[in-house]
């Protein structure tokens, strides 16, 4: 069902104890209105559904990019201030769904908001598939020599701290929660770790920040052009987010929804490539 079209949407609903949402657009590419109608507006309609049919509560699946800011920054708690400017159109987005949220909590409708770093594993399209065509093309680039530590999320952990929410008691709610793997980790180690699992070469190449920026700036002036189209193969955003350190505290998750992630990094990177060479058969 398109979260777009409200009626089909609310016909799809029926009575239950909790709606998960999930569905958005995320990338870093794309005019702001593709990403404010189905993350803003889509939003709007999971509320309004919830609220036609008597559900109480809503899990909602945000993004740490919120947080980003240009600048390195660590062990980032769920109540520190967000950035003003905000980074690109997904995480302006996922910033005003967060708040249509809390505005309904105020009108009655109990929510979580997750905000889970770097999800991977099974039918992952967008994280490990790009770090396996980098590989392809004979080379890995790692900006500022990979040094930028970052948090990464094993799917099945995700799924656990999903589950320990709709086990949590009242207090637990309408709360924003950080969730990962518990395991910062550096670029160049994090692309190393997942080459190795998938038994392709890693072979990296270093690339300053400042020429990576530049490269990334004329490669989104291409895309932009008329009859271009296409999202360019690195921007700006995607530089900045890789050469620029940002781990997250998950201590909020483990005390109020006894969040204790079980699959660790190397485990994560191992489970992920077991099943993609299953697919392959």
């Amino acid at each position: 069902v398109d979260i777009l079209d409200f009626d089909r949407l609310a016909e799809s609903f029926s009575a239950a104890d909790c709606v998960i949402h999930c569905a958005a657009r995320a990338g870093g590419w794309g005019k702001y209105e593709e990403f404010h109608r189905p993350n803003v507006n889509g939003t709007c309609n999971v509320i309004g559904a919830c609220k036609l049919h008597g559900i109480g509560k809503l899990i909602f699946i945000s993004s740490p990019s919120v947080y980003y800011s240009g600048k390195d920054r660590f062990d980032i708690r769920e109540n520190e201030p967000l950035p003003e400017k905000k980074s690109n159109h997904y995480s302006v987005t996922k910033k005003l769904a967060e708040s249509r949220l809390i505005e309904e909590q105020s009108r009655g409708l109990k929510s979580i908001i997750l905000r889970p770093r770097a999800v991977h594993g099974p039918y992952d399209t967008i994280i490990v598939p790009h770090i396996l065509r980098l590989a392809e093309k004979g080379s890995v680039p790692l900006i500022n020599a990979g040094k930028a530590y970052t948090d990464v999320t094993y799917i099945d952990n995700l799924v656990l701290a999903v589950e320990q929410c709709l086990l949590a008691g009242d207090e637990a709610w309408n709360e924003t929660y950080n969730i990962s793997n518990g395991e910062p980790i550096n670029v160049r180690d994090w692309f190393k770790a997942v080459l190795e699992a998938f038994e392709r070469p890693f072979n990296p190449k270093d690339i300053p920040t400042k020429a990576a920026k530049l490269v990334a700036f004329l490669m989104e002036m291409k895309a932009s052009l008329p009859l271009m189209g296409g999202e360019p193969p690195m921007t700006r955003f995607s530089v900045g987010y890789l050469s620029t350190s940002m781990t997250m505290s998950i201590e909020k998750a483990k005390q109020k929804l006894k969040y204790e992630p079980f699959v660790a990094n190397q485990q994560g990177f191992e489970l992920h490539a077991q099943w993609y060479k299953s697919q392959q058969n």
